[in-house]
């Protein structure tokens, strides 16, 4: 017992100090650079996958993993098990805090035109009182991809109409607020090019009919399609129609549900991934074994670095 209270004195405060600072450190820099100032826009991905699977890594090697070295196991790779499991522990919590910080900073601008974009604050949401859909000038485009180690494939289908404040007959110029919807599918153990195809084929026709009968007016507010591969294949669908290119088109996703439920269990899960991780840490860290010389070494390295 004695030991067990001794790895966990030598480990945790560590971890903890870790968590925390990355945690709150990411949550900060993005909340100033990129919705208080807006002084960078990258890619969404980044901030709710990249960042979180790897900058834990980083303090990590460098102030968790020598600490590891006091355990013994008969597996000669039970460093790194420790290390992969404080990056997760630390990655799930970091994913589902910067998924929160996305739609709980996500303000709800009201608009009584589809034009008063241009003259409001830039909003993720949006409350649009009028407004008019023209399906027939409507764009789709197909991204496919791979997942599962390759074996299966992905259908995402985009489709896009204009929106406009009132009803038109002609477009006469090229519309720059346009109405997202989305599709996805996927194949498991893709391997046959003709059946590929053939579902594919079932799943774009499926879609079709669903746009044919779809409800545009049907939603609660509309979401402004951020900075992602999601916001570029939307754009792709714009431009397989208009048949130009532009950055500058705006894309709005319909959301059914209501505006006060747009952070769903996400806090909630906050907590409760880091404290699944931490308890399944120290639930793991009985068995190893306790190295007092490496616990000297350690001690000893420790002592040298402060003479500098």
């Amino acid at each position: 017992m004695q030991n067990y209270i001794t790895k966990l004195r030598h480990i945790l405060p560590i971890f903890l100090l870790i968590s925390l600072s990355i945690i709150i450190g990411l949550l900060i820099i993005r909340w100033i650079f990129t919705i208080e100032f807006e002084i960078f826009d990258f890619n969404e991905k980044i901030w709710n996958f990249w960042l979180p699977v790897l900058l834990p890594w980083i303090p990590i090697l460098i102030w968790l993993r020598p600490r590891f070295k006091i355990l013994i196991l008969k597996n000669d790779h039970h460093e790194f098990f420790f290390q992969f499991l404080s990056a997760i522990t630390i990655t799930a919590c970091l994913i589902n805090s910067q998924e929160y910080l996305t739609t709980a900073t996500g303000k709800l601008q009201k608009l009584s035109t589809i034009t008063d974009i241009e003259i409001t604050p830039k909003s993720r949401y949006y409350n649009l009182a009028n407004f008019s859909v023209a399906t027939n000038f409507g764009g789709t485009y197909t991204s496919f991809s791979r997942s599962g180690r390759s074996n299966d494939l992905n259908f995402d289908i985009y489709f896009v109409v204009p929106i406009f404040d009132r009803k038109q007959t002609n477009i006469n110029s090229l519309p720059k607020y346009w109405y997202g919807v989305s599709f996805h599918d996927r194949l498991r153990n893709a391997r046959n090019d003709e059946k590929n195809k053939r579902s594919y084929n079932e799943f774009y026709n499926y879609c079709l009919d669903r746009m044919k009968n779809y409800d545009f007016y049907s939603l609660d507010h509309f979401e402004r399609t951020p900075t992602s591969d999601k916001k570029q294949n939307f754009i792709k669908a714009v431009e397989a129609r208009a048949q130009k290119k532009s950055e500058n088109y705006v894309i709005l996703e319909p959301i059914k549900e209501k505006y006060e439920k747009r952070n769903g269990n996400k806090f909630q899960w906050i907590f409760g991934s880091f404290g699944i991780g931490f308890s399944i840490l120290l639930f793991t860290l009985i068995w190893p074994g306790f190295s007092a010389t490496e616990m000297r070494k350690f001690k000893t390295n420790k002592g040298h670095k402060k003479l500098f």
